[in-house]
């Protein structure tokens, strides 16, 4: 009975390596499959880093919105405040002009005036002061916040454009792709600038808190001295990033005025220097944007058949994201995933549902700016696309499975639709001696091409939309339990599989056998844990002694 592992099978006249040789080779193979990697599939695992750093960066800004708005309200109150002093110092004014113009000669009339003017004294010389320097104090406040949400908000929209320029890789169509790579380059260059300028304005503060330090009469000749030290470290800075911004600026028009080739050959480029950075372990958002700027704009200093070479090579990289996972040669001519393997179809078909899910959850939110929710939207469309075409591709496999065997008289046509394989043996099989299996019909095509290749009789008929029923002799229900784990990672439903309490079909363990481990008593059951590359030795020998 074949070991139900993910690792080559090998027969008893080969070899069995320990654990340690074992560990080398997965880690080799490991290290040989990153290496075939493309430079764009690397920047793809990215994705889950810089949508973290966007969930920050909008958390941040959403709070100091809330922070600006609460401050927005307290001026207002203040100034609704300050109306009110200045009415009422004015209708006490009002009354004193009255009483001295009547009876203010009496003297507890004076004593009133008298009262008056020390309470309009106090509300334009005291309280409305204090409430203008609050209105003041707040304002400024305001404009610390606003300028720190600026700064977030470059940092905000660096993320998305790079998030975006990665994503862009992934679109299958040429036309398409270009935009969007233009797009988010242009955005990516913009948002670039922007923190580098936001860093630099820092610095030049920085420099300014220095000079006023310096100039300071009570500072001595010593502590002038270390502030000359500072001064020149950051004019060095400052004029460092002034070199780079002149280095990285371009205009918004830069990219959308660019070749085919050239955009194709910018692709490649960034790419590549994104992937090497994954690899290389740089996760930091500045490396990471400006490496993304700088790639892309060594196009510019290439000659037309480099620009062409690179432009070539792009033509076997990107298309869809999934499609690069997993196709081996990236034939998508007609649109269709042709040779990924299940299990990875799968999970790139749960990938992409949950993706769509956290897409659509952003698209819809109102509080996400609109650019956002835009660009989700646009985003939305075309993982929708990809999530049909990997659908798709259980539906041809099974169309072309069903072919085959019609072609070969191993099924027919049934009269709803759907179609039968070998009824003649069902039909033979006892009743009680039936044990059927309900799979989708992409299961059911695995299954039963395993089954016709280990030579055991079933017969097989859809049941519903979507559902195939597979039946087997009882006796066979051992193998067809191995065939079905090894195949689509499910144990057959029988009452001995349900007492191992499906521990294989959860993926704890790899089972082997799990009926004959079922049917021993408990007294009756030796139960050792070996490393697996001693435990492959032993099943190695169990096999060779049947």
């Amino acid at each position: 009975m074949p070991v139900q592992d993910n690792d080559e099978k090998r027969t008893a006249e080969q070899p069995a390596v320990d654990a340690e040789e074992e560990l080398r080779r997965k880690q080799a193979q490991a290290q040989e499959h990153q290496q075939d990697e493309t430079g764009a599939q690397k920047s793809g695992k990215l994705l889950p880093f810089l949508n973290a750093k966007a969930e920050f960066h909008q958390g941040r800004i959403d709070s100091l919105d809330e922070k600006i708005a609460n401050q927005t309200d307290k001026i207002d109150r203040n100034k609704a405040k300050i109306e009110a002093l200045s009415a009422k110092a004015d209708k006490l004014e009002d009354t004193n002009r009255m009483l001295k113009a009547t009876v203010g000669n009496l003297p507890g009339i004076r004593k009133i005036i008298e009262i008056n003017e020390q309470r309009i004294s106090a509300i334009r010389e005291q309280k409305i002061p204090k409430r203008e320097q609050k209105v003041e104090q707040g304002w400024k406040k305001i404009d610390t916040m606003t300028a720190k949400r600026d700064r977030i908000e470059h940092k905000l929209n660096r993320v998305v454009a790079l998030n975006d320029t990665i994503k862009s890789f992934s679109i299958g169509f040429n036309k398409e792709r270009r935009e969007a790579f233009a797009d988010a380059m242009t955005r990516l260059n913009g948002a670039t600038v922007d923190c580098l300028s936001d860093k630099k304005a820092s610095l030049e503060a920085k420099k300014q808190e220095i000079l006023t330090t310096y100039n300071d009469p009570a500072t001595s000749v010593v502590d002038k001295y270390k502030l000359s030290e500072q001064l020149k470290s950051v004019n060095e800075r400052i004029t460092a990033l002034d070199d780079k911004i002149m280095k990285l600026a371009r205009p918004e028009t830069h990219y959308a005025e660019q070749t085919n080739d050239q955009l194709d050959a910018s692709m490649k480029l960034t790419g590549d220097k994104l992937g090497q950075m994954v690899q290389d372990g740089t996760m930091d958002m500045p490396t990471l944007a400006e490496g993304a700027v700088q790639a892309a704009q060594e196009v510019e200093t290439l000659d037309r058949s480099q620009v062409a070479a690179l432009a070539d090579q792009l033509g076997i990289q990107p298309l869809a994201g999934v499609e690069m996972q997993l196709e081996d040669d990236y034939n998508m001519i007609d649109g269709l995933i042709n040779n990924g393997s299940k299990e990875d179809i799968d999970k790139a078909r749960a990938e992409l549902r949950e993706a769509i899910k956290n897409m659509e959850s952003i698209a819809e939110n109102p509080f996400v700016p609109q650019e956002m929710r835009d660009n989700a939207a646009d985003e939305l469309v075309n993982m929708k696309k990809q999530l049909e075409i990997l659908d798709m591709a259980d539906e041809v496999e099974v169309d072309s499975w069903l072919t085959a065997m019609l072609e070969n008289g191993d099924a027919v046509l049934t009269d709803d639709g759907g179609f039968k394989v070998n009824p003649d043996y069902y039909k033979e099989l006892p009743r009680n001696d039936r044990h059927v299996e309900t799979m989708t019909d992409i299961q059911a095509v695995e299954v039963m091409t395993a089954l016709t290749a280990a030579g055991i009789d079933y017969s097989a008929a859809t049941k519903g939309e979507d559902k195939v029923g597979i039946t087997v002799s009882k006796k066979d229900v051992p193998a067809l339990n191995d065939i079905m784990y090894a195949a689509i990672g499910k144990i057959a439903r029988t009452e001995a599989a349900q007492e191992n309490g499906g521990k294989g079909e959860k993926g704890k363990y790899q089972t082997i056998n799990p009926e004959y481990y079922a049917s021993l008593g408990k007294e009756d059951k030796h139960t050792r844990v070996e490393p697996i590359g001693t435990a492959r030795k032993i099943v190695a020998e169990l096999q060779k002694a049947n």
